[in-house]
């Protein structure tokens, strides 16, 4: 990589594209200094704690590392790393024939993935290359949604289903890779395990339709496509949305769909307001990575620490009171549905310093149903001193500033939500026995081990 990259971050959060500022990328570290006119305007700044409101005038710096080559709230304007995220796949395609070769591994790679894919993705910003490309790119996307019943047209749809066959399903087809663009725009997915899309949907009917991403009087959704290797995967997360929403969680809108091989569930994104404007959004990997230079991985914290971090967060940030006890009840119900993949990135903070708040509930998905995947949880804990499990996690609420009545109330609470949950997955049909058997299994042993200390539901 060459000594210093430059590039811009822009963001349209007030409804017109406009510069935040300037993003320098040395061997050491990435710097970001604030155009005057954006820090003079009051807005949200690129990062939580690297707000405006924080910083004025000086400029950001941060020490990258392979781990984390940019800002970390950059890291997830990169397209993942994981086998099937369809646009990664796609940019790798266009920088190798641009460089005549197979793109290396390594942060330079990464930094022209962000150039190319680091726009349009959740959340209020916007990284390009220079200011050109943001005022071209705006402008492109701006054209998207002249005629939002385009994609039944020009053969777009009939496109979009032979690459998701070929790229989800491994099926030997070909399609277009232009009438994806244009029927998705440049920022066709989204970070994670399995396959997502950022589209527009119909709410209504059984055949699903899709529109560009911010089409009119269309529901803007993440929409996820399940993999042949995690069948009934999709079914096993809206369960578990649906017992959230139950619960009394902020629960996004989300319909399970379904044409013919294809599987996907349809989650509303909650990084935009009624009116289609960005909302800052920030995992709290990028909000913990951000403040301690010293985290590089969701292993580098235990579970016990996570809510002396929201503590010091609240300090520079106008969290709610209820924060951390919100945080403890969330580990309860992922314990106690199999979700084991509740890692730092799974959870995120809306809005700015100024009205931060915990994201609604997203990617509850249960993958303890899976052998492979059968971690209690994967942001860490220590064992020690405990007679088992169930223990830890009752203790576990004093380490987030509850009551002994506080946290028993908030067990009771999670135990009676989740009832008849393992009910519920024996009825779900799509999903292979031996999961719905496994899942069962793992969560009433989890049931066991919490009222084995005097709590029940």
């Amino acid at each position: 990589m060459a000594r210093n990259q430059h590039a811009v971050i822009w963001t349209s959060v007030s409804g017109e594209p406009e510069k935040m500022g300037d993003l320098l990328l040395s061997a050491e570290q990435v710097s970001f200094t604030y155009r005057e006119e954006y820090l003079s305007s009051g807005k949200a700044g690129f990062c939580l704690l690297g707000d405006a409101s924080i910083w004025g005038a000086d400029t950001v710096v941060y020490p990258v590392s392979e781990r984390i080559p940019v800002f970390p709230r950059m890291l997830s304007l990169i397209p993942g790393a994981n086998p099937r995220n369809l646009q990664r796949k796609r940019y790798l395609d266009l920088l190798k024939a641009r460089l005549g070769r197979e793109p290396l591994p390594g942060p330079e790679t990464e930094w022209q993935l962000l150039m190319m894919g680091g726009h349009g993705g959740i959340g209020h910003v916007d990284v390009f290359q220079d200011d050109i490309s943001a005022e071209q790119w705006y402008w492109s996307r701006a054209s998207l949604y002249d005629d939002p019943g385009a994609a039944k047209r020009s053969g777009k749809r009939s496109q979009l289903w032979r690459m998701l066959k070929r790229e989800v399903l491994d099926e030997n087809l070909d399609f277009d890779p232009q009438l994806i663009e244009q029927l998705l725009g440049p920022t066709p997915s989204v970070g994670g395990m399995i396959s997502k899309l950022l589209v527009s949907v119909t709410p209504t009917g059984k055949t699903p339709v899709f529109y560009a991403p911010g089409a009119s009087n269309k529901k803007s959704v993440v929409l996820k496509v399940e993999p042949p290797e995690y069948r009934g995967m999709l079914d096993l997360e809206a369960l578990c949305l649906d017992i959230h929403e139950e619960s009394g969680f902020e629960v996004p809108w989300h319909k399970r769909m379904d044409d013919e091989d294809l599987h996907f569930l349809a989650v509303e994104r909650f990084d935009q307001t009624a009116d289609g404007l960005p909302v800052p959004m920030e995992s709290l990997f990028s909000v913990i990575a951000t403040g301690d230079h010293k985290f590089r991985e969701t292993g580098d914290i235990f579970l016990e620490e996570l809510g002396g971090k929201l503590d010091r967060l609240g300090q520079v940030a106008n969290l709610a009171p209820d924060t951390n006890e919100q945080m403890y009840r969330r580990i309860l119900m992922a314990l106690l549905t199999g979700n084991g993949d509740l890692h730092l990135d799974n959870i995120a903070l809306l809005g700015g310093v100024a009205d931060c708040r915990l994201s609604p509930i997203y990617d509850p998905a249960p993958m303890r149903a899976w052998p492979r995947h059968n971690l209690v949880s994967a942001i860490p804990y220590n064992p020690e001193g405990y007679e088992d499990r169930g223990a830890l996690f009752v203790e576990l609420g004093g380490s987030f500033g509850l009551s002994d009545s506080q946290t028993r109330l908030c067990i009771h609470e999670a135990l009676a939500a989740t009832s008849s949950y393992a009910e519920r997955v024996a009825a779900l049909d799509r999903v292979p026995a031996r999961q719905r058997q496994q899942l069962v299994e793992i969560v009433r042993q989890e049931r066991l081990l919490l009222e084995k200390h005097g709590i029940s539901s």
